[in-house]
């Protein structure tokens, strides 16, 4: 006991030091482009840009190439017991992982888990802080290694999201921070085989100015997570914003919602919401490469936002959801790699096409890539640009974007 409680305590306090001299999720620059978007629209020439990274290790259960999808509903279970099987066969789809929620301190989802294991899904648990309000309560540290031995006694691959940050977050940052640090330490320990994401509602008051202020640091975190609910297409600017931060450094996890019925004016938007659909998970694949899985939140929050996200009670949504995923894994792999590889890294800037030639954006080629800029400056829709073709690298240009093939 003695020599576990030495360990415990070793390894909290490297997690704790380490943590503390690294740097969170960064933008490439000091100061966020206020066009973080611009590549977003395929309009007046501009298109995406991508250059390769330096090889890195893949993540805890990172797919080397593709994203997966899995879902969420808080639908009643079938006649025969089987949640995930009954949702499936209505929407017609299937998921690589499905995704409960409990509370710390409250029973582990065990028959839940046992039923992904039946159904060949990864499962994703979302840990949530005690239903009564108390976030720490006299017993916080027994509860927490309760909570990780239950996890422990499950070996198979999981993810555990855990405390995401809500819009109202009970703790300031640095006491989240220290809490988060410590319950990976202790997951670690007893459920070596869960992957930890910390992840953070889009929803956050002041999201864009506040939310990596609770970013726990690389070495707690596997994976990053957004969650975002919306009823429009204004979505993708928290997506784009979110990504940039953290795309170089580890994978990411996105909770989708999108409403189809609001309580506001009684309307229903069910074509909206299936183009809304197609979009977003186009964008996803074209634009963002590193976000690896994708939960649809099939579920109604009319007492909680007044809007319903379902898309398995209509028939077209459902048709609009089967052909948005396609190209979308739909089972994770039996083993997984943790061999070295590039990835791709977006630019914050896009690149402007013109009667054949390619124009980037210096800023990506001095602040992203580091390299001098010689040749010709034009300005191009206000913005200094250069031609490719004085840059020696091979380019590739495909649907909305520019690969820069030989970037450093």
């Amino acid at each position: 006991m003695n020599r576990q409680k030495f360990i415990v305590g070793a390894l909290l306090a490297a997690l704790f030091f380490l943590s503390a001299c690294e740097n969170g999720g960064h933008f490439l620059f000091e100061d966020p482009p206020e066009n973080i978007l611009d590549m977003h629209q395929n309009q007046y020439g501009r298109h995406t840009v991508f250059f390769e990274s330096a090889p890195m290790q893949l993540a805890m259960y990172e797919p080397p190439l593709g994203s997966f999808i899995g879902m969420y509903t808080d639908a009643l279970e079938g006649r025969d017991g089987r949640v995930i099987a009954t949702h499936e066969a209505a929407i017609g789809v299937h998921h690589a992982a499905f995704m409960e929620v409990m509370h710390i301190g409250g029973d582990f989802p065990l028959l839940w888990v046992l039923e992904c294991v039946a159904e060949q899904k990864m499962p994703i648990v979302v840990i949530l802080p005690p239903e009564e309000g108390d976030t720490f309560g006299a017993n916080w540290e027994a509860i927490l290694t309760e909570t990780a031995v239950a996890f422990g006694s499950v070996p198979v691959p999981m993810f555990v999201v855990f405390y995401p940050v809500p819009q109202n977050p009970v703790w300031d940052a640095a006491t989240y921070i220290a809490f988060f640090r410590y319950a990976r330490a202790i997951f670690a320990i007893h459920a070596p085989h869960v992957a930890f994401v910390w992840a953070v509602d889009a929803g956050k008051e002041n999201f864009k100015e506040t939310f990596n202020d609770y970013f726990p640091g690389n070495l707690a975190v596997d994976w990053v997570g957004l969650t975002l609910f919306s009823g429009s297409l204004e979505m993708s600017e928290y997506i784009a914003y979110f990504y940039h931060v953290f795309q170089r450094d580890m994978p990411m996890m996105l909770n989708l919602g999108l409403s189809h019925f609001s309580t506001e004016d009684h309307r229903y938007r069910i074509a909206e919401t299936a183009t809304a659909l197609e979009y977003i998970y186009h964008t996803i694949r074209r634009d963002f490469p590193r976000i690896k899985l994708v939960n649809y939140m099939d579920v109604s929050r009319l007492d909680y936002d007044g809007h319903d996200y379902r898309i398995s009670m209509d028939v077209v949504l459902q048709a609009a959801y089967r052909d948005s995923v396609r190209g979308f894994m739909t089972e994770f792999p039996q083993n997984f790699d943790d061999t070295l590889m590039t990835r791709p890294i977006r630019s914050a800037y896009s690149a402007y096409i013109e009667d054949g030639r390619i124009y980037l954006d210096i800023r990506t080629v001095t602040s992203e890539l580091g390299q001098p800029v010689s040749g010709l400056i034009r300005w191009i829709g206000g913005t200094e640009r250069i031609d490719a073709a004085v840059l020696d690298m091979r380019v590739e240009v495909g649907e909305g974007y520019v690969r820069l093939m030989d970037a450093p």
